[in-house]
């Protein structure tokens, strides 16, 4: 996901508008794996005030996910807005600027990581699975015991019970 500024460094435009797809069926770096169903699509525009270029948009993302609570898999659309920063000397809050282009890659990435939420739910009122039986509550109940205490914690069950 290159993106030629030169253009932008050699002041013959002020903005430079853009809209790239990363074709790949999944985004990944170390221990984050986000499963893509279309093409993932960043759109924005990018400006050079002299010193650093200035990079706005909006990552839009249709993902493959699995439910926390019962495991269904879902689809959810991501729209992720973004403003960031590139710079020929770059540190931890700017991204590096190659030559005559930026590499958007990291910079998309590091959004979604610090976009996507840390569990999915396929529904507000999903019941989850059975911890015993393993069923889906949302579709069928169980007879399990419900009302499973710790044997170390038994005495504490009638502690309140009756005075």
């Amino acid at each position: 996901m290159k993106l030629n500024i030169s253009d932008l460094l050699k002041h013959r435009k002020n903005v430079l508008p853009f809209e790239m797809s990363l074709e790949s069926d999944m985004v990944e770096r170390d221990d984050f794996k986000l499963k893509l169903r279309e093409p993932l699509l960043v759109k924005g525009e990018a400006e050079y005030d002299g010193e650093v270029i200035k990079v706005r948009g909006r990552i839009h993302a249709l993902i493959e996910a699995q439910c926390s609570r019962c495991l269904t898999s879902l689809i959810k659309s991501l729209d992720i807005d973004f403003d960031e920063k590139f710079s020929k000397s770059p540190d931890d809050d700017v991204y590096p600027i190659y030559e005559d282009f930026i590499n958007l890659e990291e910079m998309v990435v590091d959004n979604l990581i610090l976009s996507v939420p840390l569990k999915f739910l396929c529904s507000e009122e999903c019941k989850g699975l059975c911890p015993k039986c393993g069923k889906n509550l949302n579709f069928e109940s169980c007879n399990c015991e419900k009302d499973d205490i710790d044997p170390r914690f038994a005495a504490l069950k009638d502690l309140f019970k009756g005075d």
